[in-house]
């Protein structure tokens, strides 16, 4: 999941841009008595709007009050640490009162359940998070590199602090909650494969539905250009608008069939585009995959969607890494980095942390074709920083859009969980910490703030209709979205018509089932509609 901003956007060297009156991390011993520290682990792809959940000015407001917002950042972040006042109106926190949010990213979705459970029977939390104390005694702001984002009409402004030094972390830190991409027992651990205990799910933690995140298949542009020449939509002989190559327009989309990207995505140095698209790459014609790691709710939505694979017997599965054709990364932003990789040439590092063969780097000198797996949540600051070396394809047709997804023609959609460890069980939360991390997980899926945050969702090669969706079991009741959506109902009010939790809980093996709850059946012509491209 990325936001409309996140916390090196704008940012401006130098302490002289930080807002005057931030609350700075020099305050935190000061204030140890009062300080309320809340401790997320999990899903990096909720990162960017967990942060906007904080910092957002507009109705239905943020956790931190305007003027004392300061966020510490390792990675990309692979840590983070929002400390600011908090704001009115919130739930068991008194206003103005020293709030400090921490959000590990380590090892994606299965970081959102695996140490509440291990946490919930008495063992202790190998999670870590950035510390306060050392970042401090490191010199502080001289550690890390400072500057501010301006405020918006939506958002506030805030100080940043980002290249912070790794050695900052402090481990054994017990989580106040996580968040998960899927439930969790469709997550993997790390290392092997082994899955979590359905028992321990059930009994020891307690999970709601948060937001809903729309998937789409990522190429490289390179192929996806091929694919537009190959489909005859870089001619105008197919549609006279798209009579250039390199045409971005969402007329023009290439397609792929769900069989083919999950032939794709199963592929192996032994498969070549051309047994698979009947394409030719003249440069390296081997199929390449970059792919998240197994704890990752992203690889398992993917699985789970494309392949069948954790929802059933199926024995299916994505190609595990090799080193040479398909790399694992820990985060959305590393599955990018792959991408450009192929694409413009450069250096992969694989994540070794779910294997027992540990892959050197390698470096590829660019031209090759690559799929990857990622959240439609795309800004233009994200395939700047990919090199501008990637674009979501159609499936069968369809483009991953909300407008799509809202009137049921692209079903790859999840809804994430928020977990904490259940009542009543060691290490449970309680307080104004838990009351912190509840306030959160009922903003983020806000359709007010989801439609917010997905206006920053315009780094798609045709324009921004990817992001995220208000999840129709929590608000479509109240909240109805339009029926049929077009990209503009969509834009100004993203609540999702279709439901992976009509039953109460979330499942996210079912195929997506309108909110019947909430909706008068749609008509015989949206059902009959197409919603397609190309065709």
């Amino acid at each position: 999941m990325s936001p409309i901003r996140i916390v090196v956007a704008a940012a401006i060297a130098g302490s002289a841009a930080m807002s005057a009156n931030a609350l700075d991390i020099s305050t935190y011993a000061g204030n140890a008595a009062t300080n309320i520290n809340v401790y997320i682990s999990g899903s990096t792809a909720v990162d960017s709007t967990l942060l906007n959940t904080e910092i957002v000015a507009v109705s239905p407001g943020g956790l931190c009050a305007a003027n004392t917002i300061d966020v510490y950042q390792i990675g990309s972040p692979s840590q983070r640490l929002t400390y600011c006042s908090a704001a009115t109106g919130l739930t068991g926190i008194t206003a103005g009162t020293p709030l400090a949010i921490f959000k590990e990213s380590a090892l994606g979705s299965i970081n959102g359940a695996a140490p509440l459970i291990a946490v919930a029977k008495g063992n202790a939390s190998t999670v870590s998070f950035i510390d306060p104390a050392k970042l401090v005694a490191a010199g502080g702001d001289a550690d890390c590199t400072t500057g501010s984002v301006a405020a918006t009409a939506q958002f506030s402004a805030y100080a940043t602090h980002t290249a912070c030094a790794g050695s900052i972390t402090t481990a054994n830190i017990v989580p106040t909650g996580g968040v998960a991409d899927v439930e969790a027992n469709l997550l993997r651990t790390v290392p092997g494969a082994g899955t979590l205990s359905p028992t321990d799910i059930s009994t020891l933690l307690t999970g709601a539905a948060g937001l809903d995140v729309v998937w789409g298949v990522a190429v490289t542009k390179n192929l996806y250009y091929a694919l537009q020449t190959a489909e005859h939509l870089s001619d105008g002989t197919k549609i006279a608008t798209c009579n250039t190559t390199s045409n971005d327009a969402a007329a023009c989309t290439p397609t792929l069939s769900k069989s083919q990207v999950a032939a794709l995505y199963q592929s192996t140095g032994l498969i070549s585009w051309t047994q698979i698209l009947g394409l030719n790459n003249a440069t390296d014609n081997n199929v390449y995959v970059c792919r998240r790691d197994v704890g990752s709710g992203t690889e398992a939505s993917f699985e789970a969607y494309f392949l069948g694979a954790r929802c059933s017997s199926s024995s299916l599965s994505m190609a595990a890494q090799d080193g040479q054709f398909i790399f694992t990364s820990s985060s959305t932003g590393n599955v990018r980095s792959c991408m450009k990789a192929f694409f413009s040439g450069g250096t992969i590092t694989p994540f070794n942390g779910d294997f027992n063969t540990t892959f050197p780097a390698v470096t590829f000198p660019g031209g090759e074709w690559a799929i990857g797996i990622l959240s439609t949540e795309v800004k233009p600051a994200d395939l700047t920083a990919a090199g501008d070396s990637f674009r979501f394809v159609a499936v069968d047709g369809v483009l991953p859009t909300l407008e799509n997804t809202i009137n049921g023609f692209w079903p790859y959609f999840s809804t994430d969980v928020f977990y904490t460890v259940a009542a009543g069980k060691p290490n449970a939360p309680s307080g104004a910490p838990l009351a912190a991390f509840r306030a959160l997980q009922s903003k983020i899926g806000h359709p007010v703030l989801t439609a917010v945050t997905n206006s920053g969702f315009d780094g798609l090669p045709w324009g921004n209709n990817g992001g995220d969706l208000a999840p129709a079991g929590l608000f479509a009741a109240s909240n109805p979205p339009t029926i049929p959506a077009t990209a503009s109902t969509a834009a100004s009010n993203p609540t999702n018509a279709f439901s992976k939790s009509t039953g109460g809980s979330v499942n996210n093996c079912d195929t997506p089932v309108l909110q019947s709850t909430a909706l008068s059946t749609p008509s015989p012509s949206l059902w009959l509609g197409n919603g397609n491209v190309n065709n």
